[in-house]
Parts: C-alpha cells; sequence; structure tokens
C-alpha cells in the first residue's frame, strides 16, 4: 500500500523557463515540489527534490526579472531555478513554506543517523535573533559566490566567518560557545553544508570552523524578523523627504490587501485566460493584468493594466440575474460575478472554496453598489389573476370561441389550484400566465 501524500501548500506559480515565464499549478509535499500542467493533476511536468536544497527571497541578484514577487529554488548541485508569485505576501508564503521543508528533511535526516547533541553555549541573544542578523544585507554574515568541484555555490559563507562574525558582534565571548550556537543552527535545519569533497556520503552533521561551505537551507534578503539589531536606526537609506513621497505615492495608489492568479472569462462565447488581480482599499478598486508581461511591455499604453471600479459594481449571483450573492457556501463552480447596475458582468473563477470566500468576503466590504430590488410574483397574486381572468369570459360569446374558452378556462382553474400550493417563481405560475394571455387573446 503506498504512503498517502501530505500537501503542505498548492497554487499557481510563474517558472523561468530560458527566455519567458510560464504559469503552472505546483503542489508542495513533504519531500518536493511538484509542478503539473493543470490543476487537475492530470500531467506531470516535474518534481524537484527538496533534500539539500536552499531558497532565496527576494532575488536581488536576478535584475532581468521583478524582483519584489521572485524567489529562487537552488538545487543542491548549484542548479537554479527561479519562480515569480502573484503578490510580495504570496511569495513569502511559499518562500516559507519550502524553507520549513527543507529544514525538516535536514532535521529528520539527521535523526534517522546518528544524532548530533546540542551543546550548552552562552550568548547575548537567542537563536532567532542572531539567525535574522546573519542574514541582515548591509550587518549580516558576508556571502559570496565560491567554486568547489568546477561548481559554482551562491551566497556562501565559511565556517570560520560565521564564528568570526559572532565574535565582532560580541553575541559570544569564546569561540567554543560561537562553534556550538553554529552547531545548533545546523542541527536546527537553518543552515546547511555545501561542499562535500571530503569523500563522505553526504553532507557532515558536525560544524566546522574552518574552510567548509555554508548556507542558509531560507535566505530571506527582505523585511528584517526579529533580528538582533535595531531596525529604527537614524542611518536610513533614504531621506525624510524621499520617505514622505513613497508614503503619499502609496496612498494614491492605494495598498495592495490581496493579490493572486485567477481565470477571467473573456467573454460569454470565448474562453478563459489567467490573470493577475490586485485588490486596493482605499479608492477600492480592482486591478488585472496578463502575468506574463515584462516590464518593456508595462510602459506600453497597448499593454496597461485594466481597473475596476469597485464603487460602482456589486457581487451577484450569476452571470445573467441581477441579484446579490450570499456568502454562505461556495458555488459549485467557484465563480465571482462582478456586475454593474448597467449590466455589464466581468467573470472570475478561484482554485477552491478557500480562496473564493476569501475573495467574495473582501469584495463585500470592498463594492459599493447595492443590487437592485428582485421583484417576486408571490403565489397569491397569481392565483387571483388567473380566477379574474377566468370570470371576465362573457356568457354570449359565439358558439365557435365558446368551446375554445371553456377548454382554456378549465385549464386555467386547475393551474390555479396547483399554483396554492407551489412556491413562488415556479413553472406552473409561468403556464397560468401563459393561459391568462391565451385567454385574453380569444376574448379580444
Amino acid at each position: 500500500m503506498e504512503k498517502e501524500i501530505s500537501v503542505v501548500k498548492t497554487g499557481y506559480l510563474l517558472k523561468w523557463l530560458i527566455k519567458r515565464w510560464k504559469l503552472n499549478w505546483f503542489t508542495l509535499n513533504e519531500d518536493e515540489l511538484r509542478c503539473f500542467i493543470k490543476r487537475d493533476k492530470s500531467v506531470l511536468i516535474e518534481s524537484i527534490p527538496l533534500q539539500g536544497a536552499s531558497v532565496v527571497c527576494p532575488c536581488y541578484d536576478e535584475p532581468e526579472v521583478n524582483i519584489d514577487r521572485a524567489f529562487k529554488l537552488t538545487s543542491p548541485n548549484g542548479t537554479e531555478m527561479l519562480f515569480l508569485a502573484a503578490g510580495l505576501q504570496d511569495r513569502d508564503r511559499w518562500a516559507h513554506a519550502i524553507g520549513a521543508v527543507i529544514r525538516s528533511i535536514t532535521t529528520s535526516s539527521q535523526t534517522s543517523n546518528s544524532p548530533v547533541k546540542f551543546q550548552p553555549f552562552r550568548a547575548k541573544a537567542n537563536v532567532s535573533e542572531v539567525l535574522g542578523a546573519l542574514q541582515d544585507p548591509d550587518a549580516g554574515v558576508e556571502m559570496t559566490n565560491h567554486v568547489r568541484n568546477g561548481i559554482v555555490h551562491k551566497n556562501c559563507f565559511k565556517g570560520s566567518d560565521i564564528i568570526k562574525w559572532l565574535l565582532r558582534w560580541n553575541i559570544v565571548r569564546r569561540r567554543g560557545d560561537g562553534i556550538a550556537m553554529a552547531q545548533s543552527l545546523l542541527k536546527l535545519g537553518h543552515l546547511q553544508e555545501v561542499d562535500v569533497s571530503d569523500g563522505a556520503a553526504g553532507a557532515s552533521q558536525s560544524f566546522k570552523d574552518d574552510e567548509k561551505l555554508y548556507r542558509f537551507t531560507s535566505l530571506n534578503l527582505g523585511v528584517q524578523r526579529n533580528s538582533y539589531f535595531d531596525s529604527s536606526d537614524s542611518d536610513s537609506s533614504l531621506s525624510d523627504d524621499e520617505d514622505d513621497g513613497k508614503i503619499v505615492e502609496r496612498v494614491k495608489k492605494g495598498k495592495i490587501i490581496k493579490a493572486g492568479f485567477l481565470c477571467k472569462k473573456k467573454s460569454l462565447r470565448k474562453g478563459w485566460r489567467f490573470v493577475r488581480v490586485l485588490l486596493r482599499d482605499s479608492q477600492p478598486m480592482l486591478e488585472y493584468e496578463s502575468p506574463f508581461r515584462s516590464k518593456e511591455q508595462k510602459t506600453d499604453p497597448k499593454n496597461q493594466s485594466k481597473v475596476i471600479d469597485l464603487q460602482k459594481c456589486f457581487l451577484a449571483e450569476s452571470s445573467r440575474r441581477m441579484i446579490g450573492v450570499k456568502i454562505q457556501q461556495a458555488p459549485a463552480k467557484l465563480r465571482i460575478y462582478l456586475r454593474t447596475k448597467g449590466g455589464k458582468c466581468r467573470t472570475f473563477q478561484t482554485k477552491d472554496e478557500g480562496e473564493w470566500f476569501e475573495y467574495a468576503s473582501l469584495l463585500q466590504t470592498l463594492c459599493g453598489a447595492t443590487p437592485p430590488p428582485v421583484k417576486i410574483k408571490t403565489k397569491e397574486k397569481n392565483t387571483e389573476k388567473v380566477k379574474d381572468r377566468v370570470e371576465e369570459v362573457p356568457e354570449n360569446v359565439g358558439e365557435e370561441k365558446a368551446g375554445e374558452v371553456k377548454k382554456v378556462s378549465e385549464k386555467a382553474e386547475k393551474v390555479a389550484e396547483k399554483v396554492e400550493n407551489l412556491p413562488p417563481k415556479n413553472d406552473v405560475i409561468e403556464k397560468a400566465e401563459k393561459i391568462t394571455d391565451e385567454v385574453e387573446e380569444i376574448l379580444n
């Protein structure tokens, strides 16, 4: 019996293939990242093993890609794979999840073999703070490219470099405490050995204070997390004027509260296409664009993103009915309909129920238009309408019309009796109204 594969995360990502981006469906498992052509998982493109791999987020050394949304996955042999997420939150979630899986694989492999015990040490900061400070782009340990056995390893450092860094910043006072702290980082899966040229079957579980190369399993070059350094230093790279200008620009555009890849219906007859969707809160709007656009294409007026003013829209039940949606149960097709009072409708489709509820709840708070009132014909009104039309048939009608009117009136009376026991908006009511129209035509 095959072991069930537990899925950690799923979603759409763009992967860089030589000279272009390709959108695929990815599933993150306990030991690998799988790439499929579509969400139905019918065709598997590749499986990327994560043991010995490392993830870097964001990618400052890749100027040709979007730095803000990109992250890089490096295999043990130095092969690099670039991925592009829909937004910053989506990028951080993917990088964090992949890093957690890599650390889990590292720690489990250490416990399966002869484990190395934790060594006590004295330090002025905990492991989490030291890890954030080590990865600081300005004051952290110096990471460079190294060539070992003909393979270029990026963002690496020597074992002796991390000990020197701990001593220089006075985090530990003795070299032995620094080695014990580095050993803890290695055992917890935050560090991994890069070069295994000593003839061993795999990386050593003991930290070496020498020329051995190490790297972070998950390198975060963005915002500092629990860093040992104070982020409120006065020597910032931006002046007050520049900072205020960026804040004003950000408020003008609106803060992005949700970003993701969705399917958008082209028209009533055409098919679907993938778009990158951005939801903004101030001046509520939904912005969508092609996920494959390059920087040159974004400057072209023809390829600019399209904007939907949510103040003029409301969530509809379907593309043909002007009825507001109730967020109680996700529809079977997981579609979101944005309608205006003028009747224009845009249709989007989510990947699962969780994403549908997330988008629907956000859009319901951002949409400013209210759906028009629904006119519901009650069964009492329909019953009275049918009976009144039957009573209006005159007694002295011609013999030719008398037979027709008699048949139609009997038919109408039967339908009127059924209407009393049926809910509104039923086919029988429509049938009763049709018979009423037939009576009027005969009388006229």
